[in-house]
């Protein structure tokens, strides 16, 4: 928690080099992913968005150009569940002066429910779409793109992950699962470029799981609180966060009083906490569901 007050806001500035410096942004059409798009061209870097939705896209592209009148914006379409649109983006990254790659995309559509309870066919197209985005797209992407980051260095590398994997919750089974992948990938890269400079502190690629709690976004349209960031706010803890230089990072400071907080209590109260909130958000998603179809 204290490493806030002596980590510069501004180390993302090391990754700021060469001519016209990029930076890519996956599932950058809306929420946390819009809100760094939205930072780090503020922070002087040329954004590559990527989604899936060209209407969004250009709706993001419009507003960027608008508020970052001297930035370069560029979009690419690609459906994250489809793995053969990879190289459609990795193209698109290799065009340019790319340093800075975040791994944002994710599945958040699929239904709270208990696993035993996907059973119909549609729920299994669900399951194999939150794996092809959250264990085969940032693979084959982050794989494609990571010869050109090693040329371009330094750079960097952010992979957005939950809190959910901290304290794995009854309902997310599968999204939860991913994101122990997503931590996994990223320990095991970081681990091959502190190789390659022989564990020095400033390796070619700086590889980082950025852990994320509750955040006002298209998924969770709940007004902010102080333990609910809107997504702009989430996208400037990140940023600012890059200068911890660690595998693993809680971005936004509440979310780590609460991490704290939840490693010391026995980890049944833990459960029955989360528990009860989720169940309670599929009672409401049940509610919702039944007055539609009314």
């Amino acid at each position: 928690m204290f490493w806030r007050l002596f980590t510069s806001t501004g180390d993302i500035d090391r990754y700021h080099h060469g001519q016209e410096p990029w930076a890519l942004v996956t599932g950058g059409s809306d929420g946390i992913g819009k809100g760094l798009c939205e930072v780090l061209a503020a922070r002087g870097f040329n954004i590559l968005i990527h989604g899936r939705s060209k209407p969004k896209l250009l709706s993001v592209l419009q507003e960027l150009k608008t508020s970052n009148p001297n930035r370069q914006f560029e979009i690419v379409v690609a459906d994250a569940t489809d793995i053969s649109l990879v190289d459609r983006v990795a193209d698109a990254g290799a065009q340019r002066n790319l340093t800075v790659l975040v791994n944002n995309a994710g599945y958040t559509e699929m239904d709270i429910r208990l696993f035993a309870d996907i059973s119909h066919a549609g729920s299994f197209v669900e399951i194999d779409k939150s794996i092809s985005i959250g264990v085969g797209w940032i693979s084959h992407l982050t794989r494609a793109l990571l010869p050109q980051l090693l040329k371009n260095e330094p750079s960097l590398v952010i992979n957005i992950g939950s809190g959910a994997l901290s304290h794995p919750p009854p309902f997310l089974a599968l999204y939860t699962a991913t994101k122990g992948y997503t931590l996994a990938l990223t320990q095991c890269l970081r681990a091959e470029m502190k190789l390659q400079n022989s564990f020095t502190s400033n390796p070619a690629v700086e590889v980082q799981y950025h852990e994320l709690h509750a955040v006002c976004s298209n998924s969770n349209r709940e007004p902010p609180t102080l333990l609910r960031p809107s997504s702009h706010d989430m996208a400037t803890a990140i940023v600012d966060a890059v200068g911890r230089k660690k595998l693993f990072v809680v971005p936004y400071w509440t979310h780590e009083v609460s991490a704290w907080v939840m490693w010391f209590m026995p980890e049944r109260i833990v459960a029955l906490l989360i528990a009860w909130a989720f169940g309670a958000k599929m009672e409401s998603e049940l509610q919702k569901q039944k007055q539609k179809a009314e």
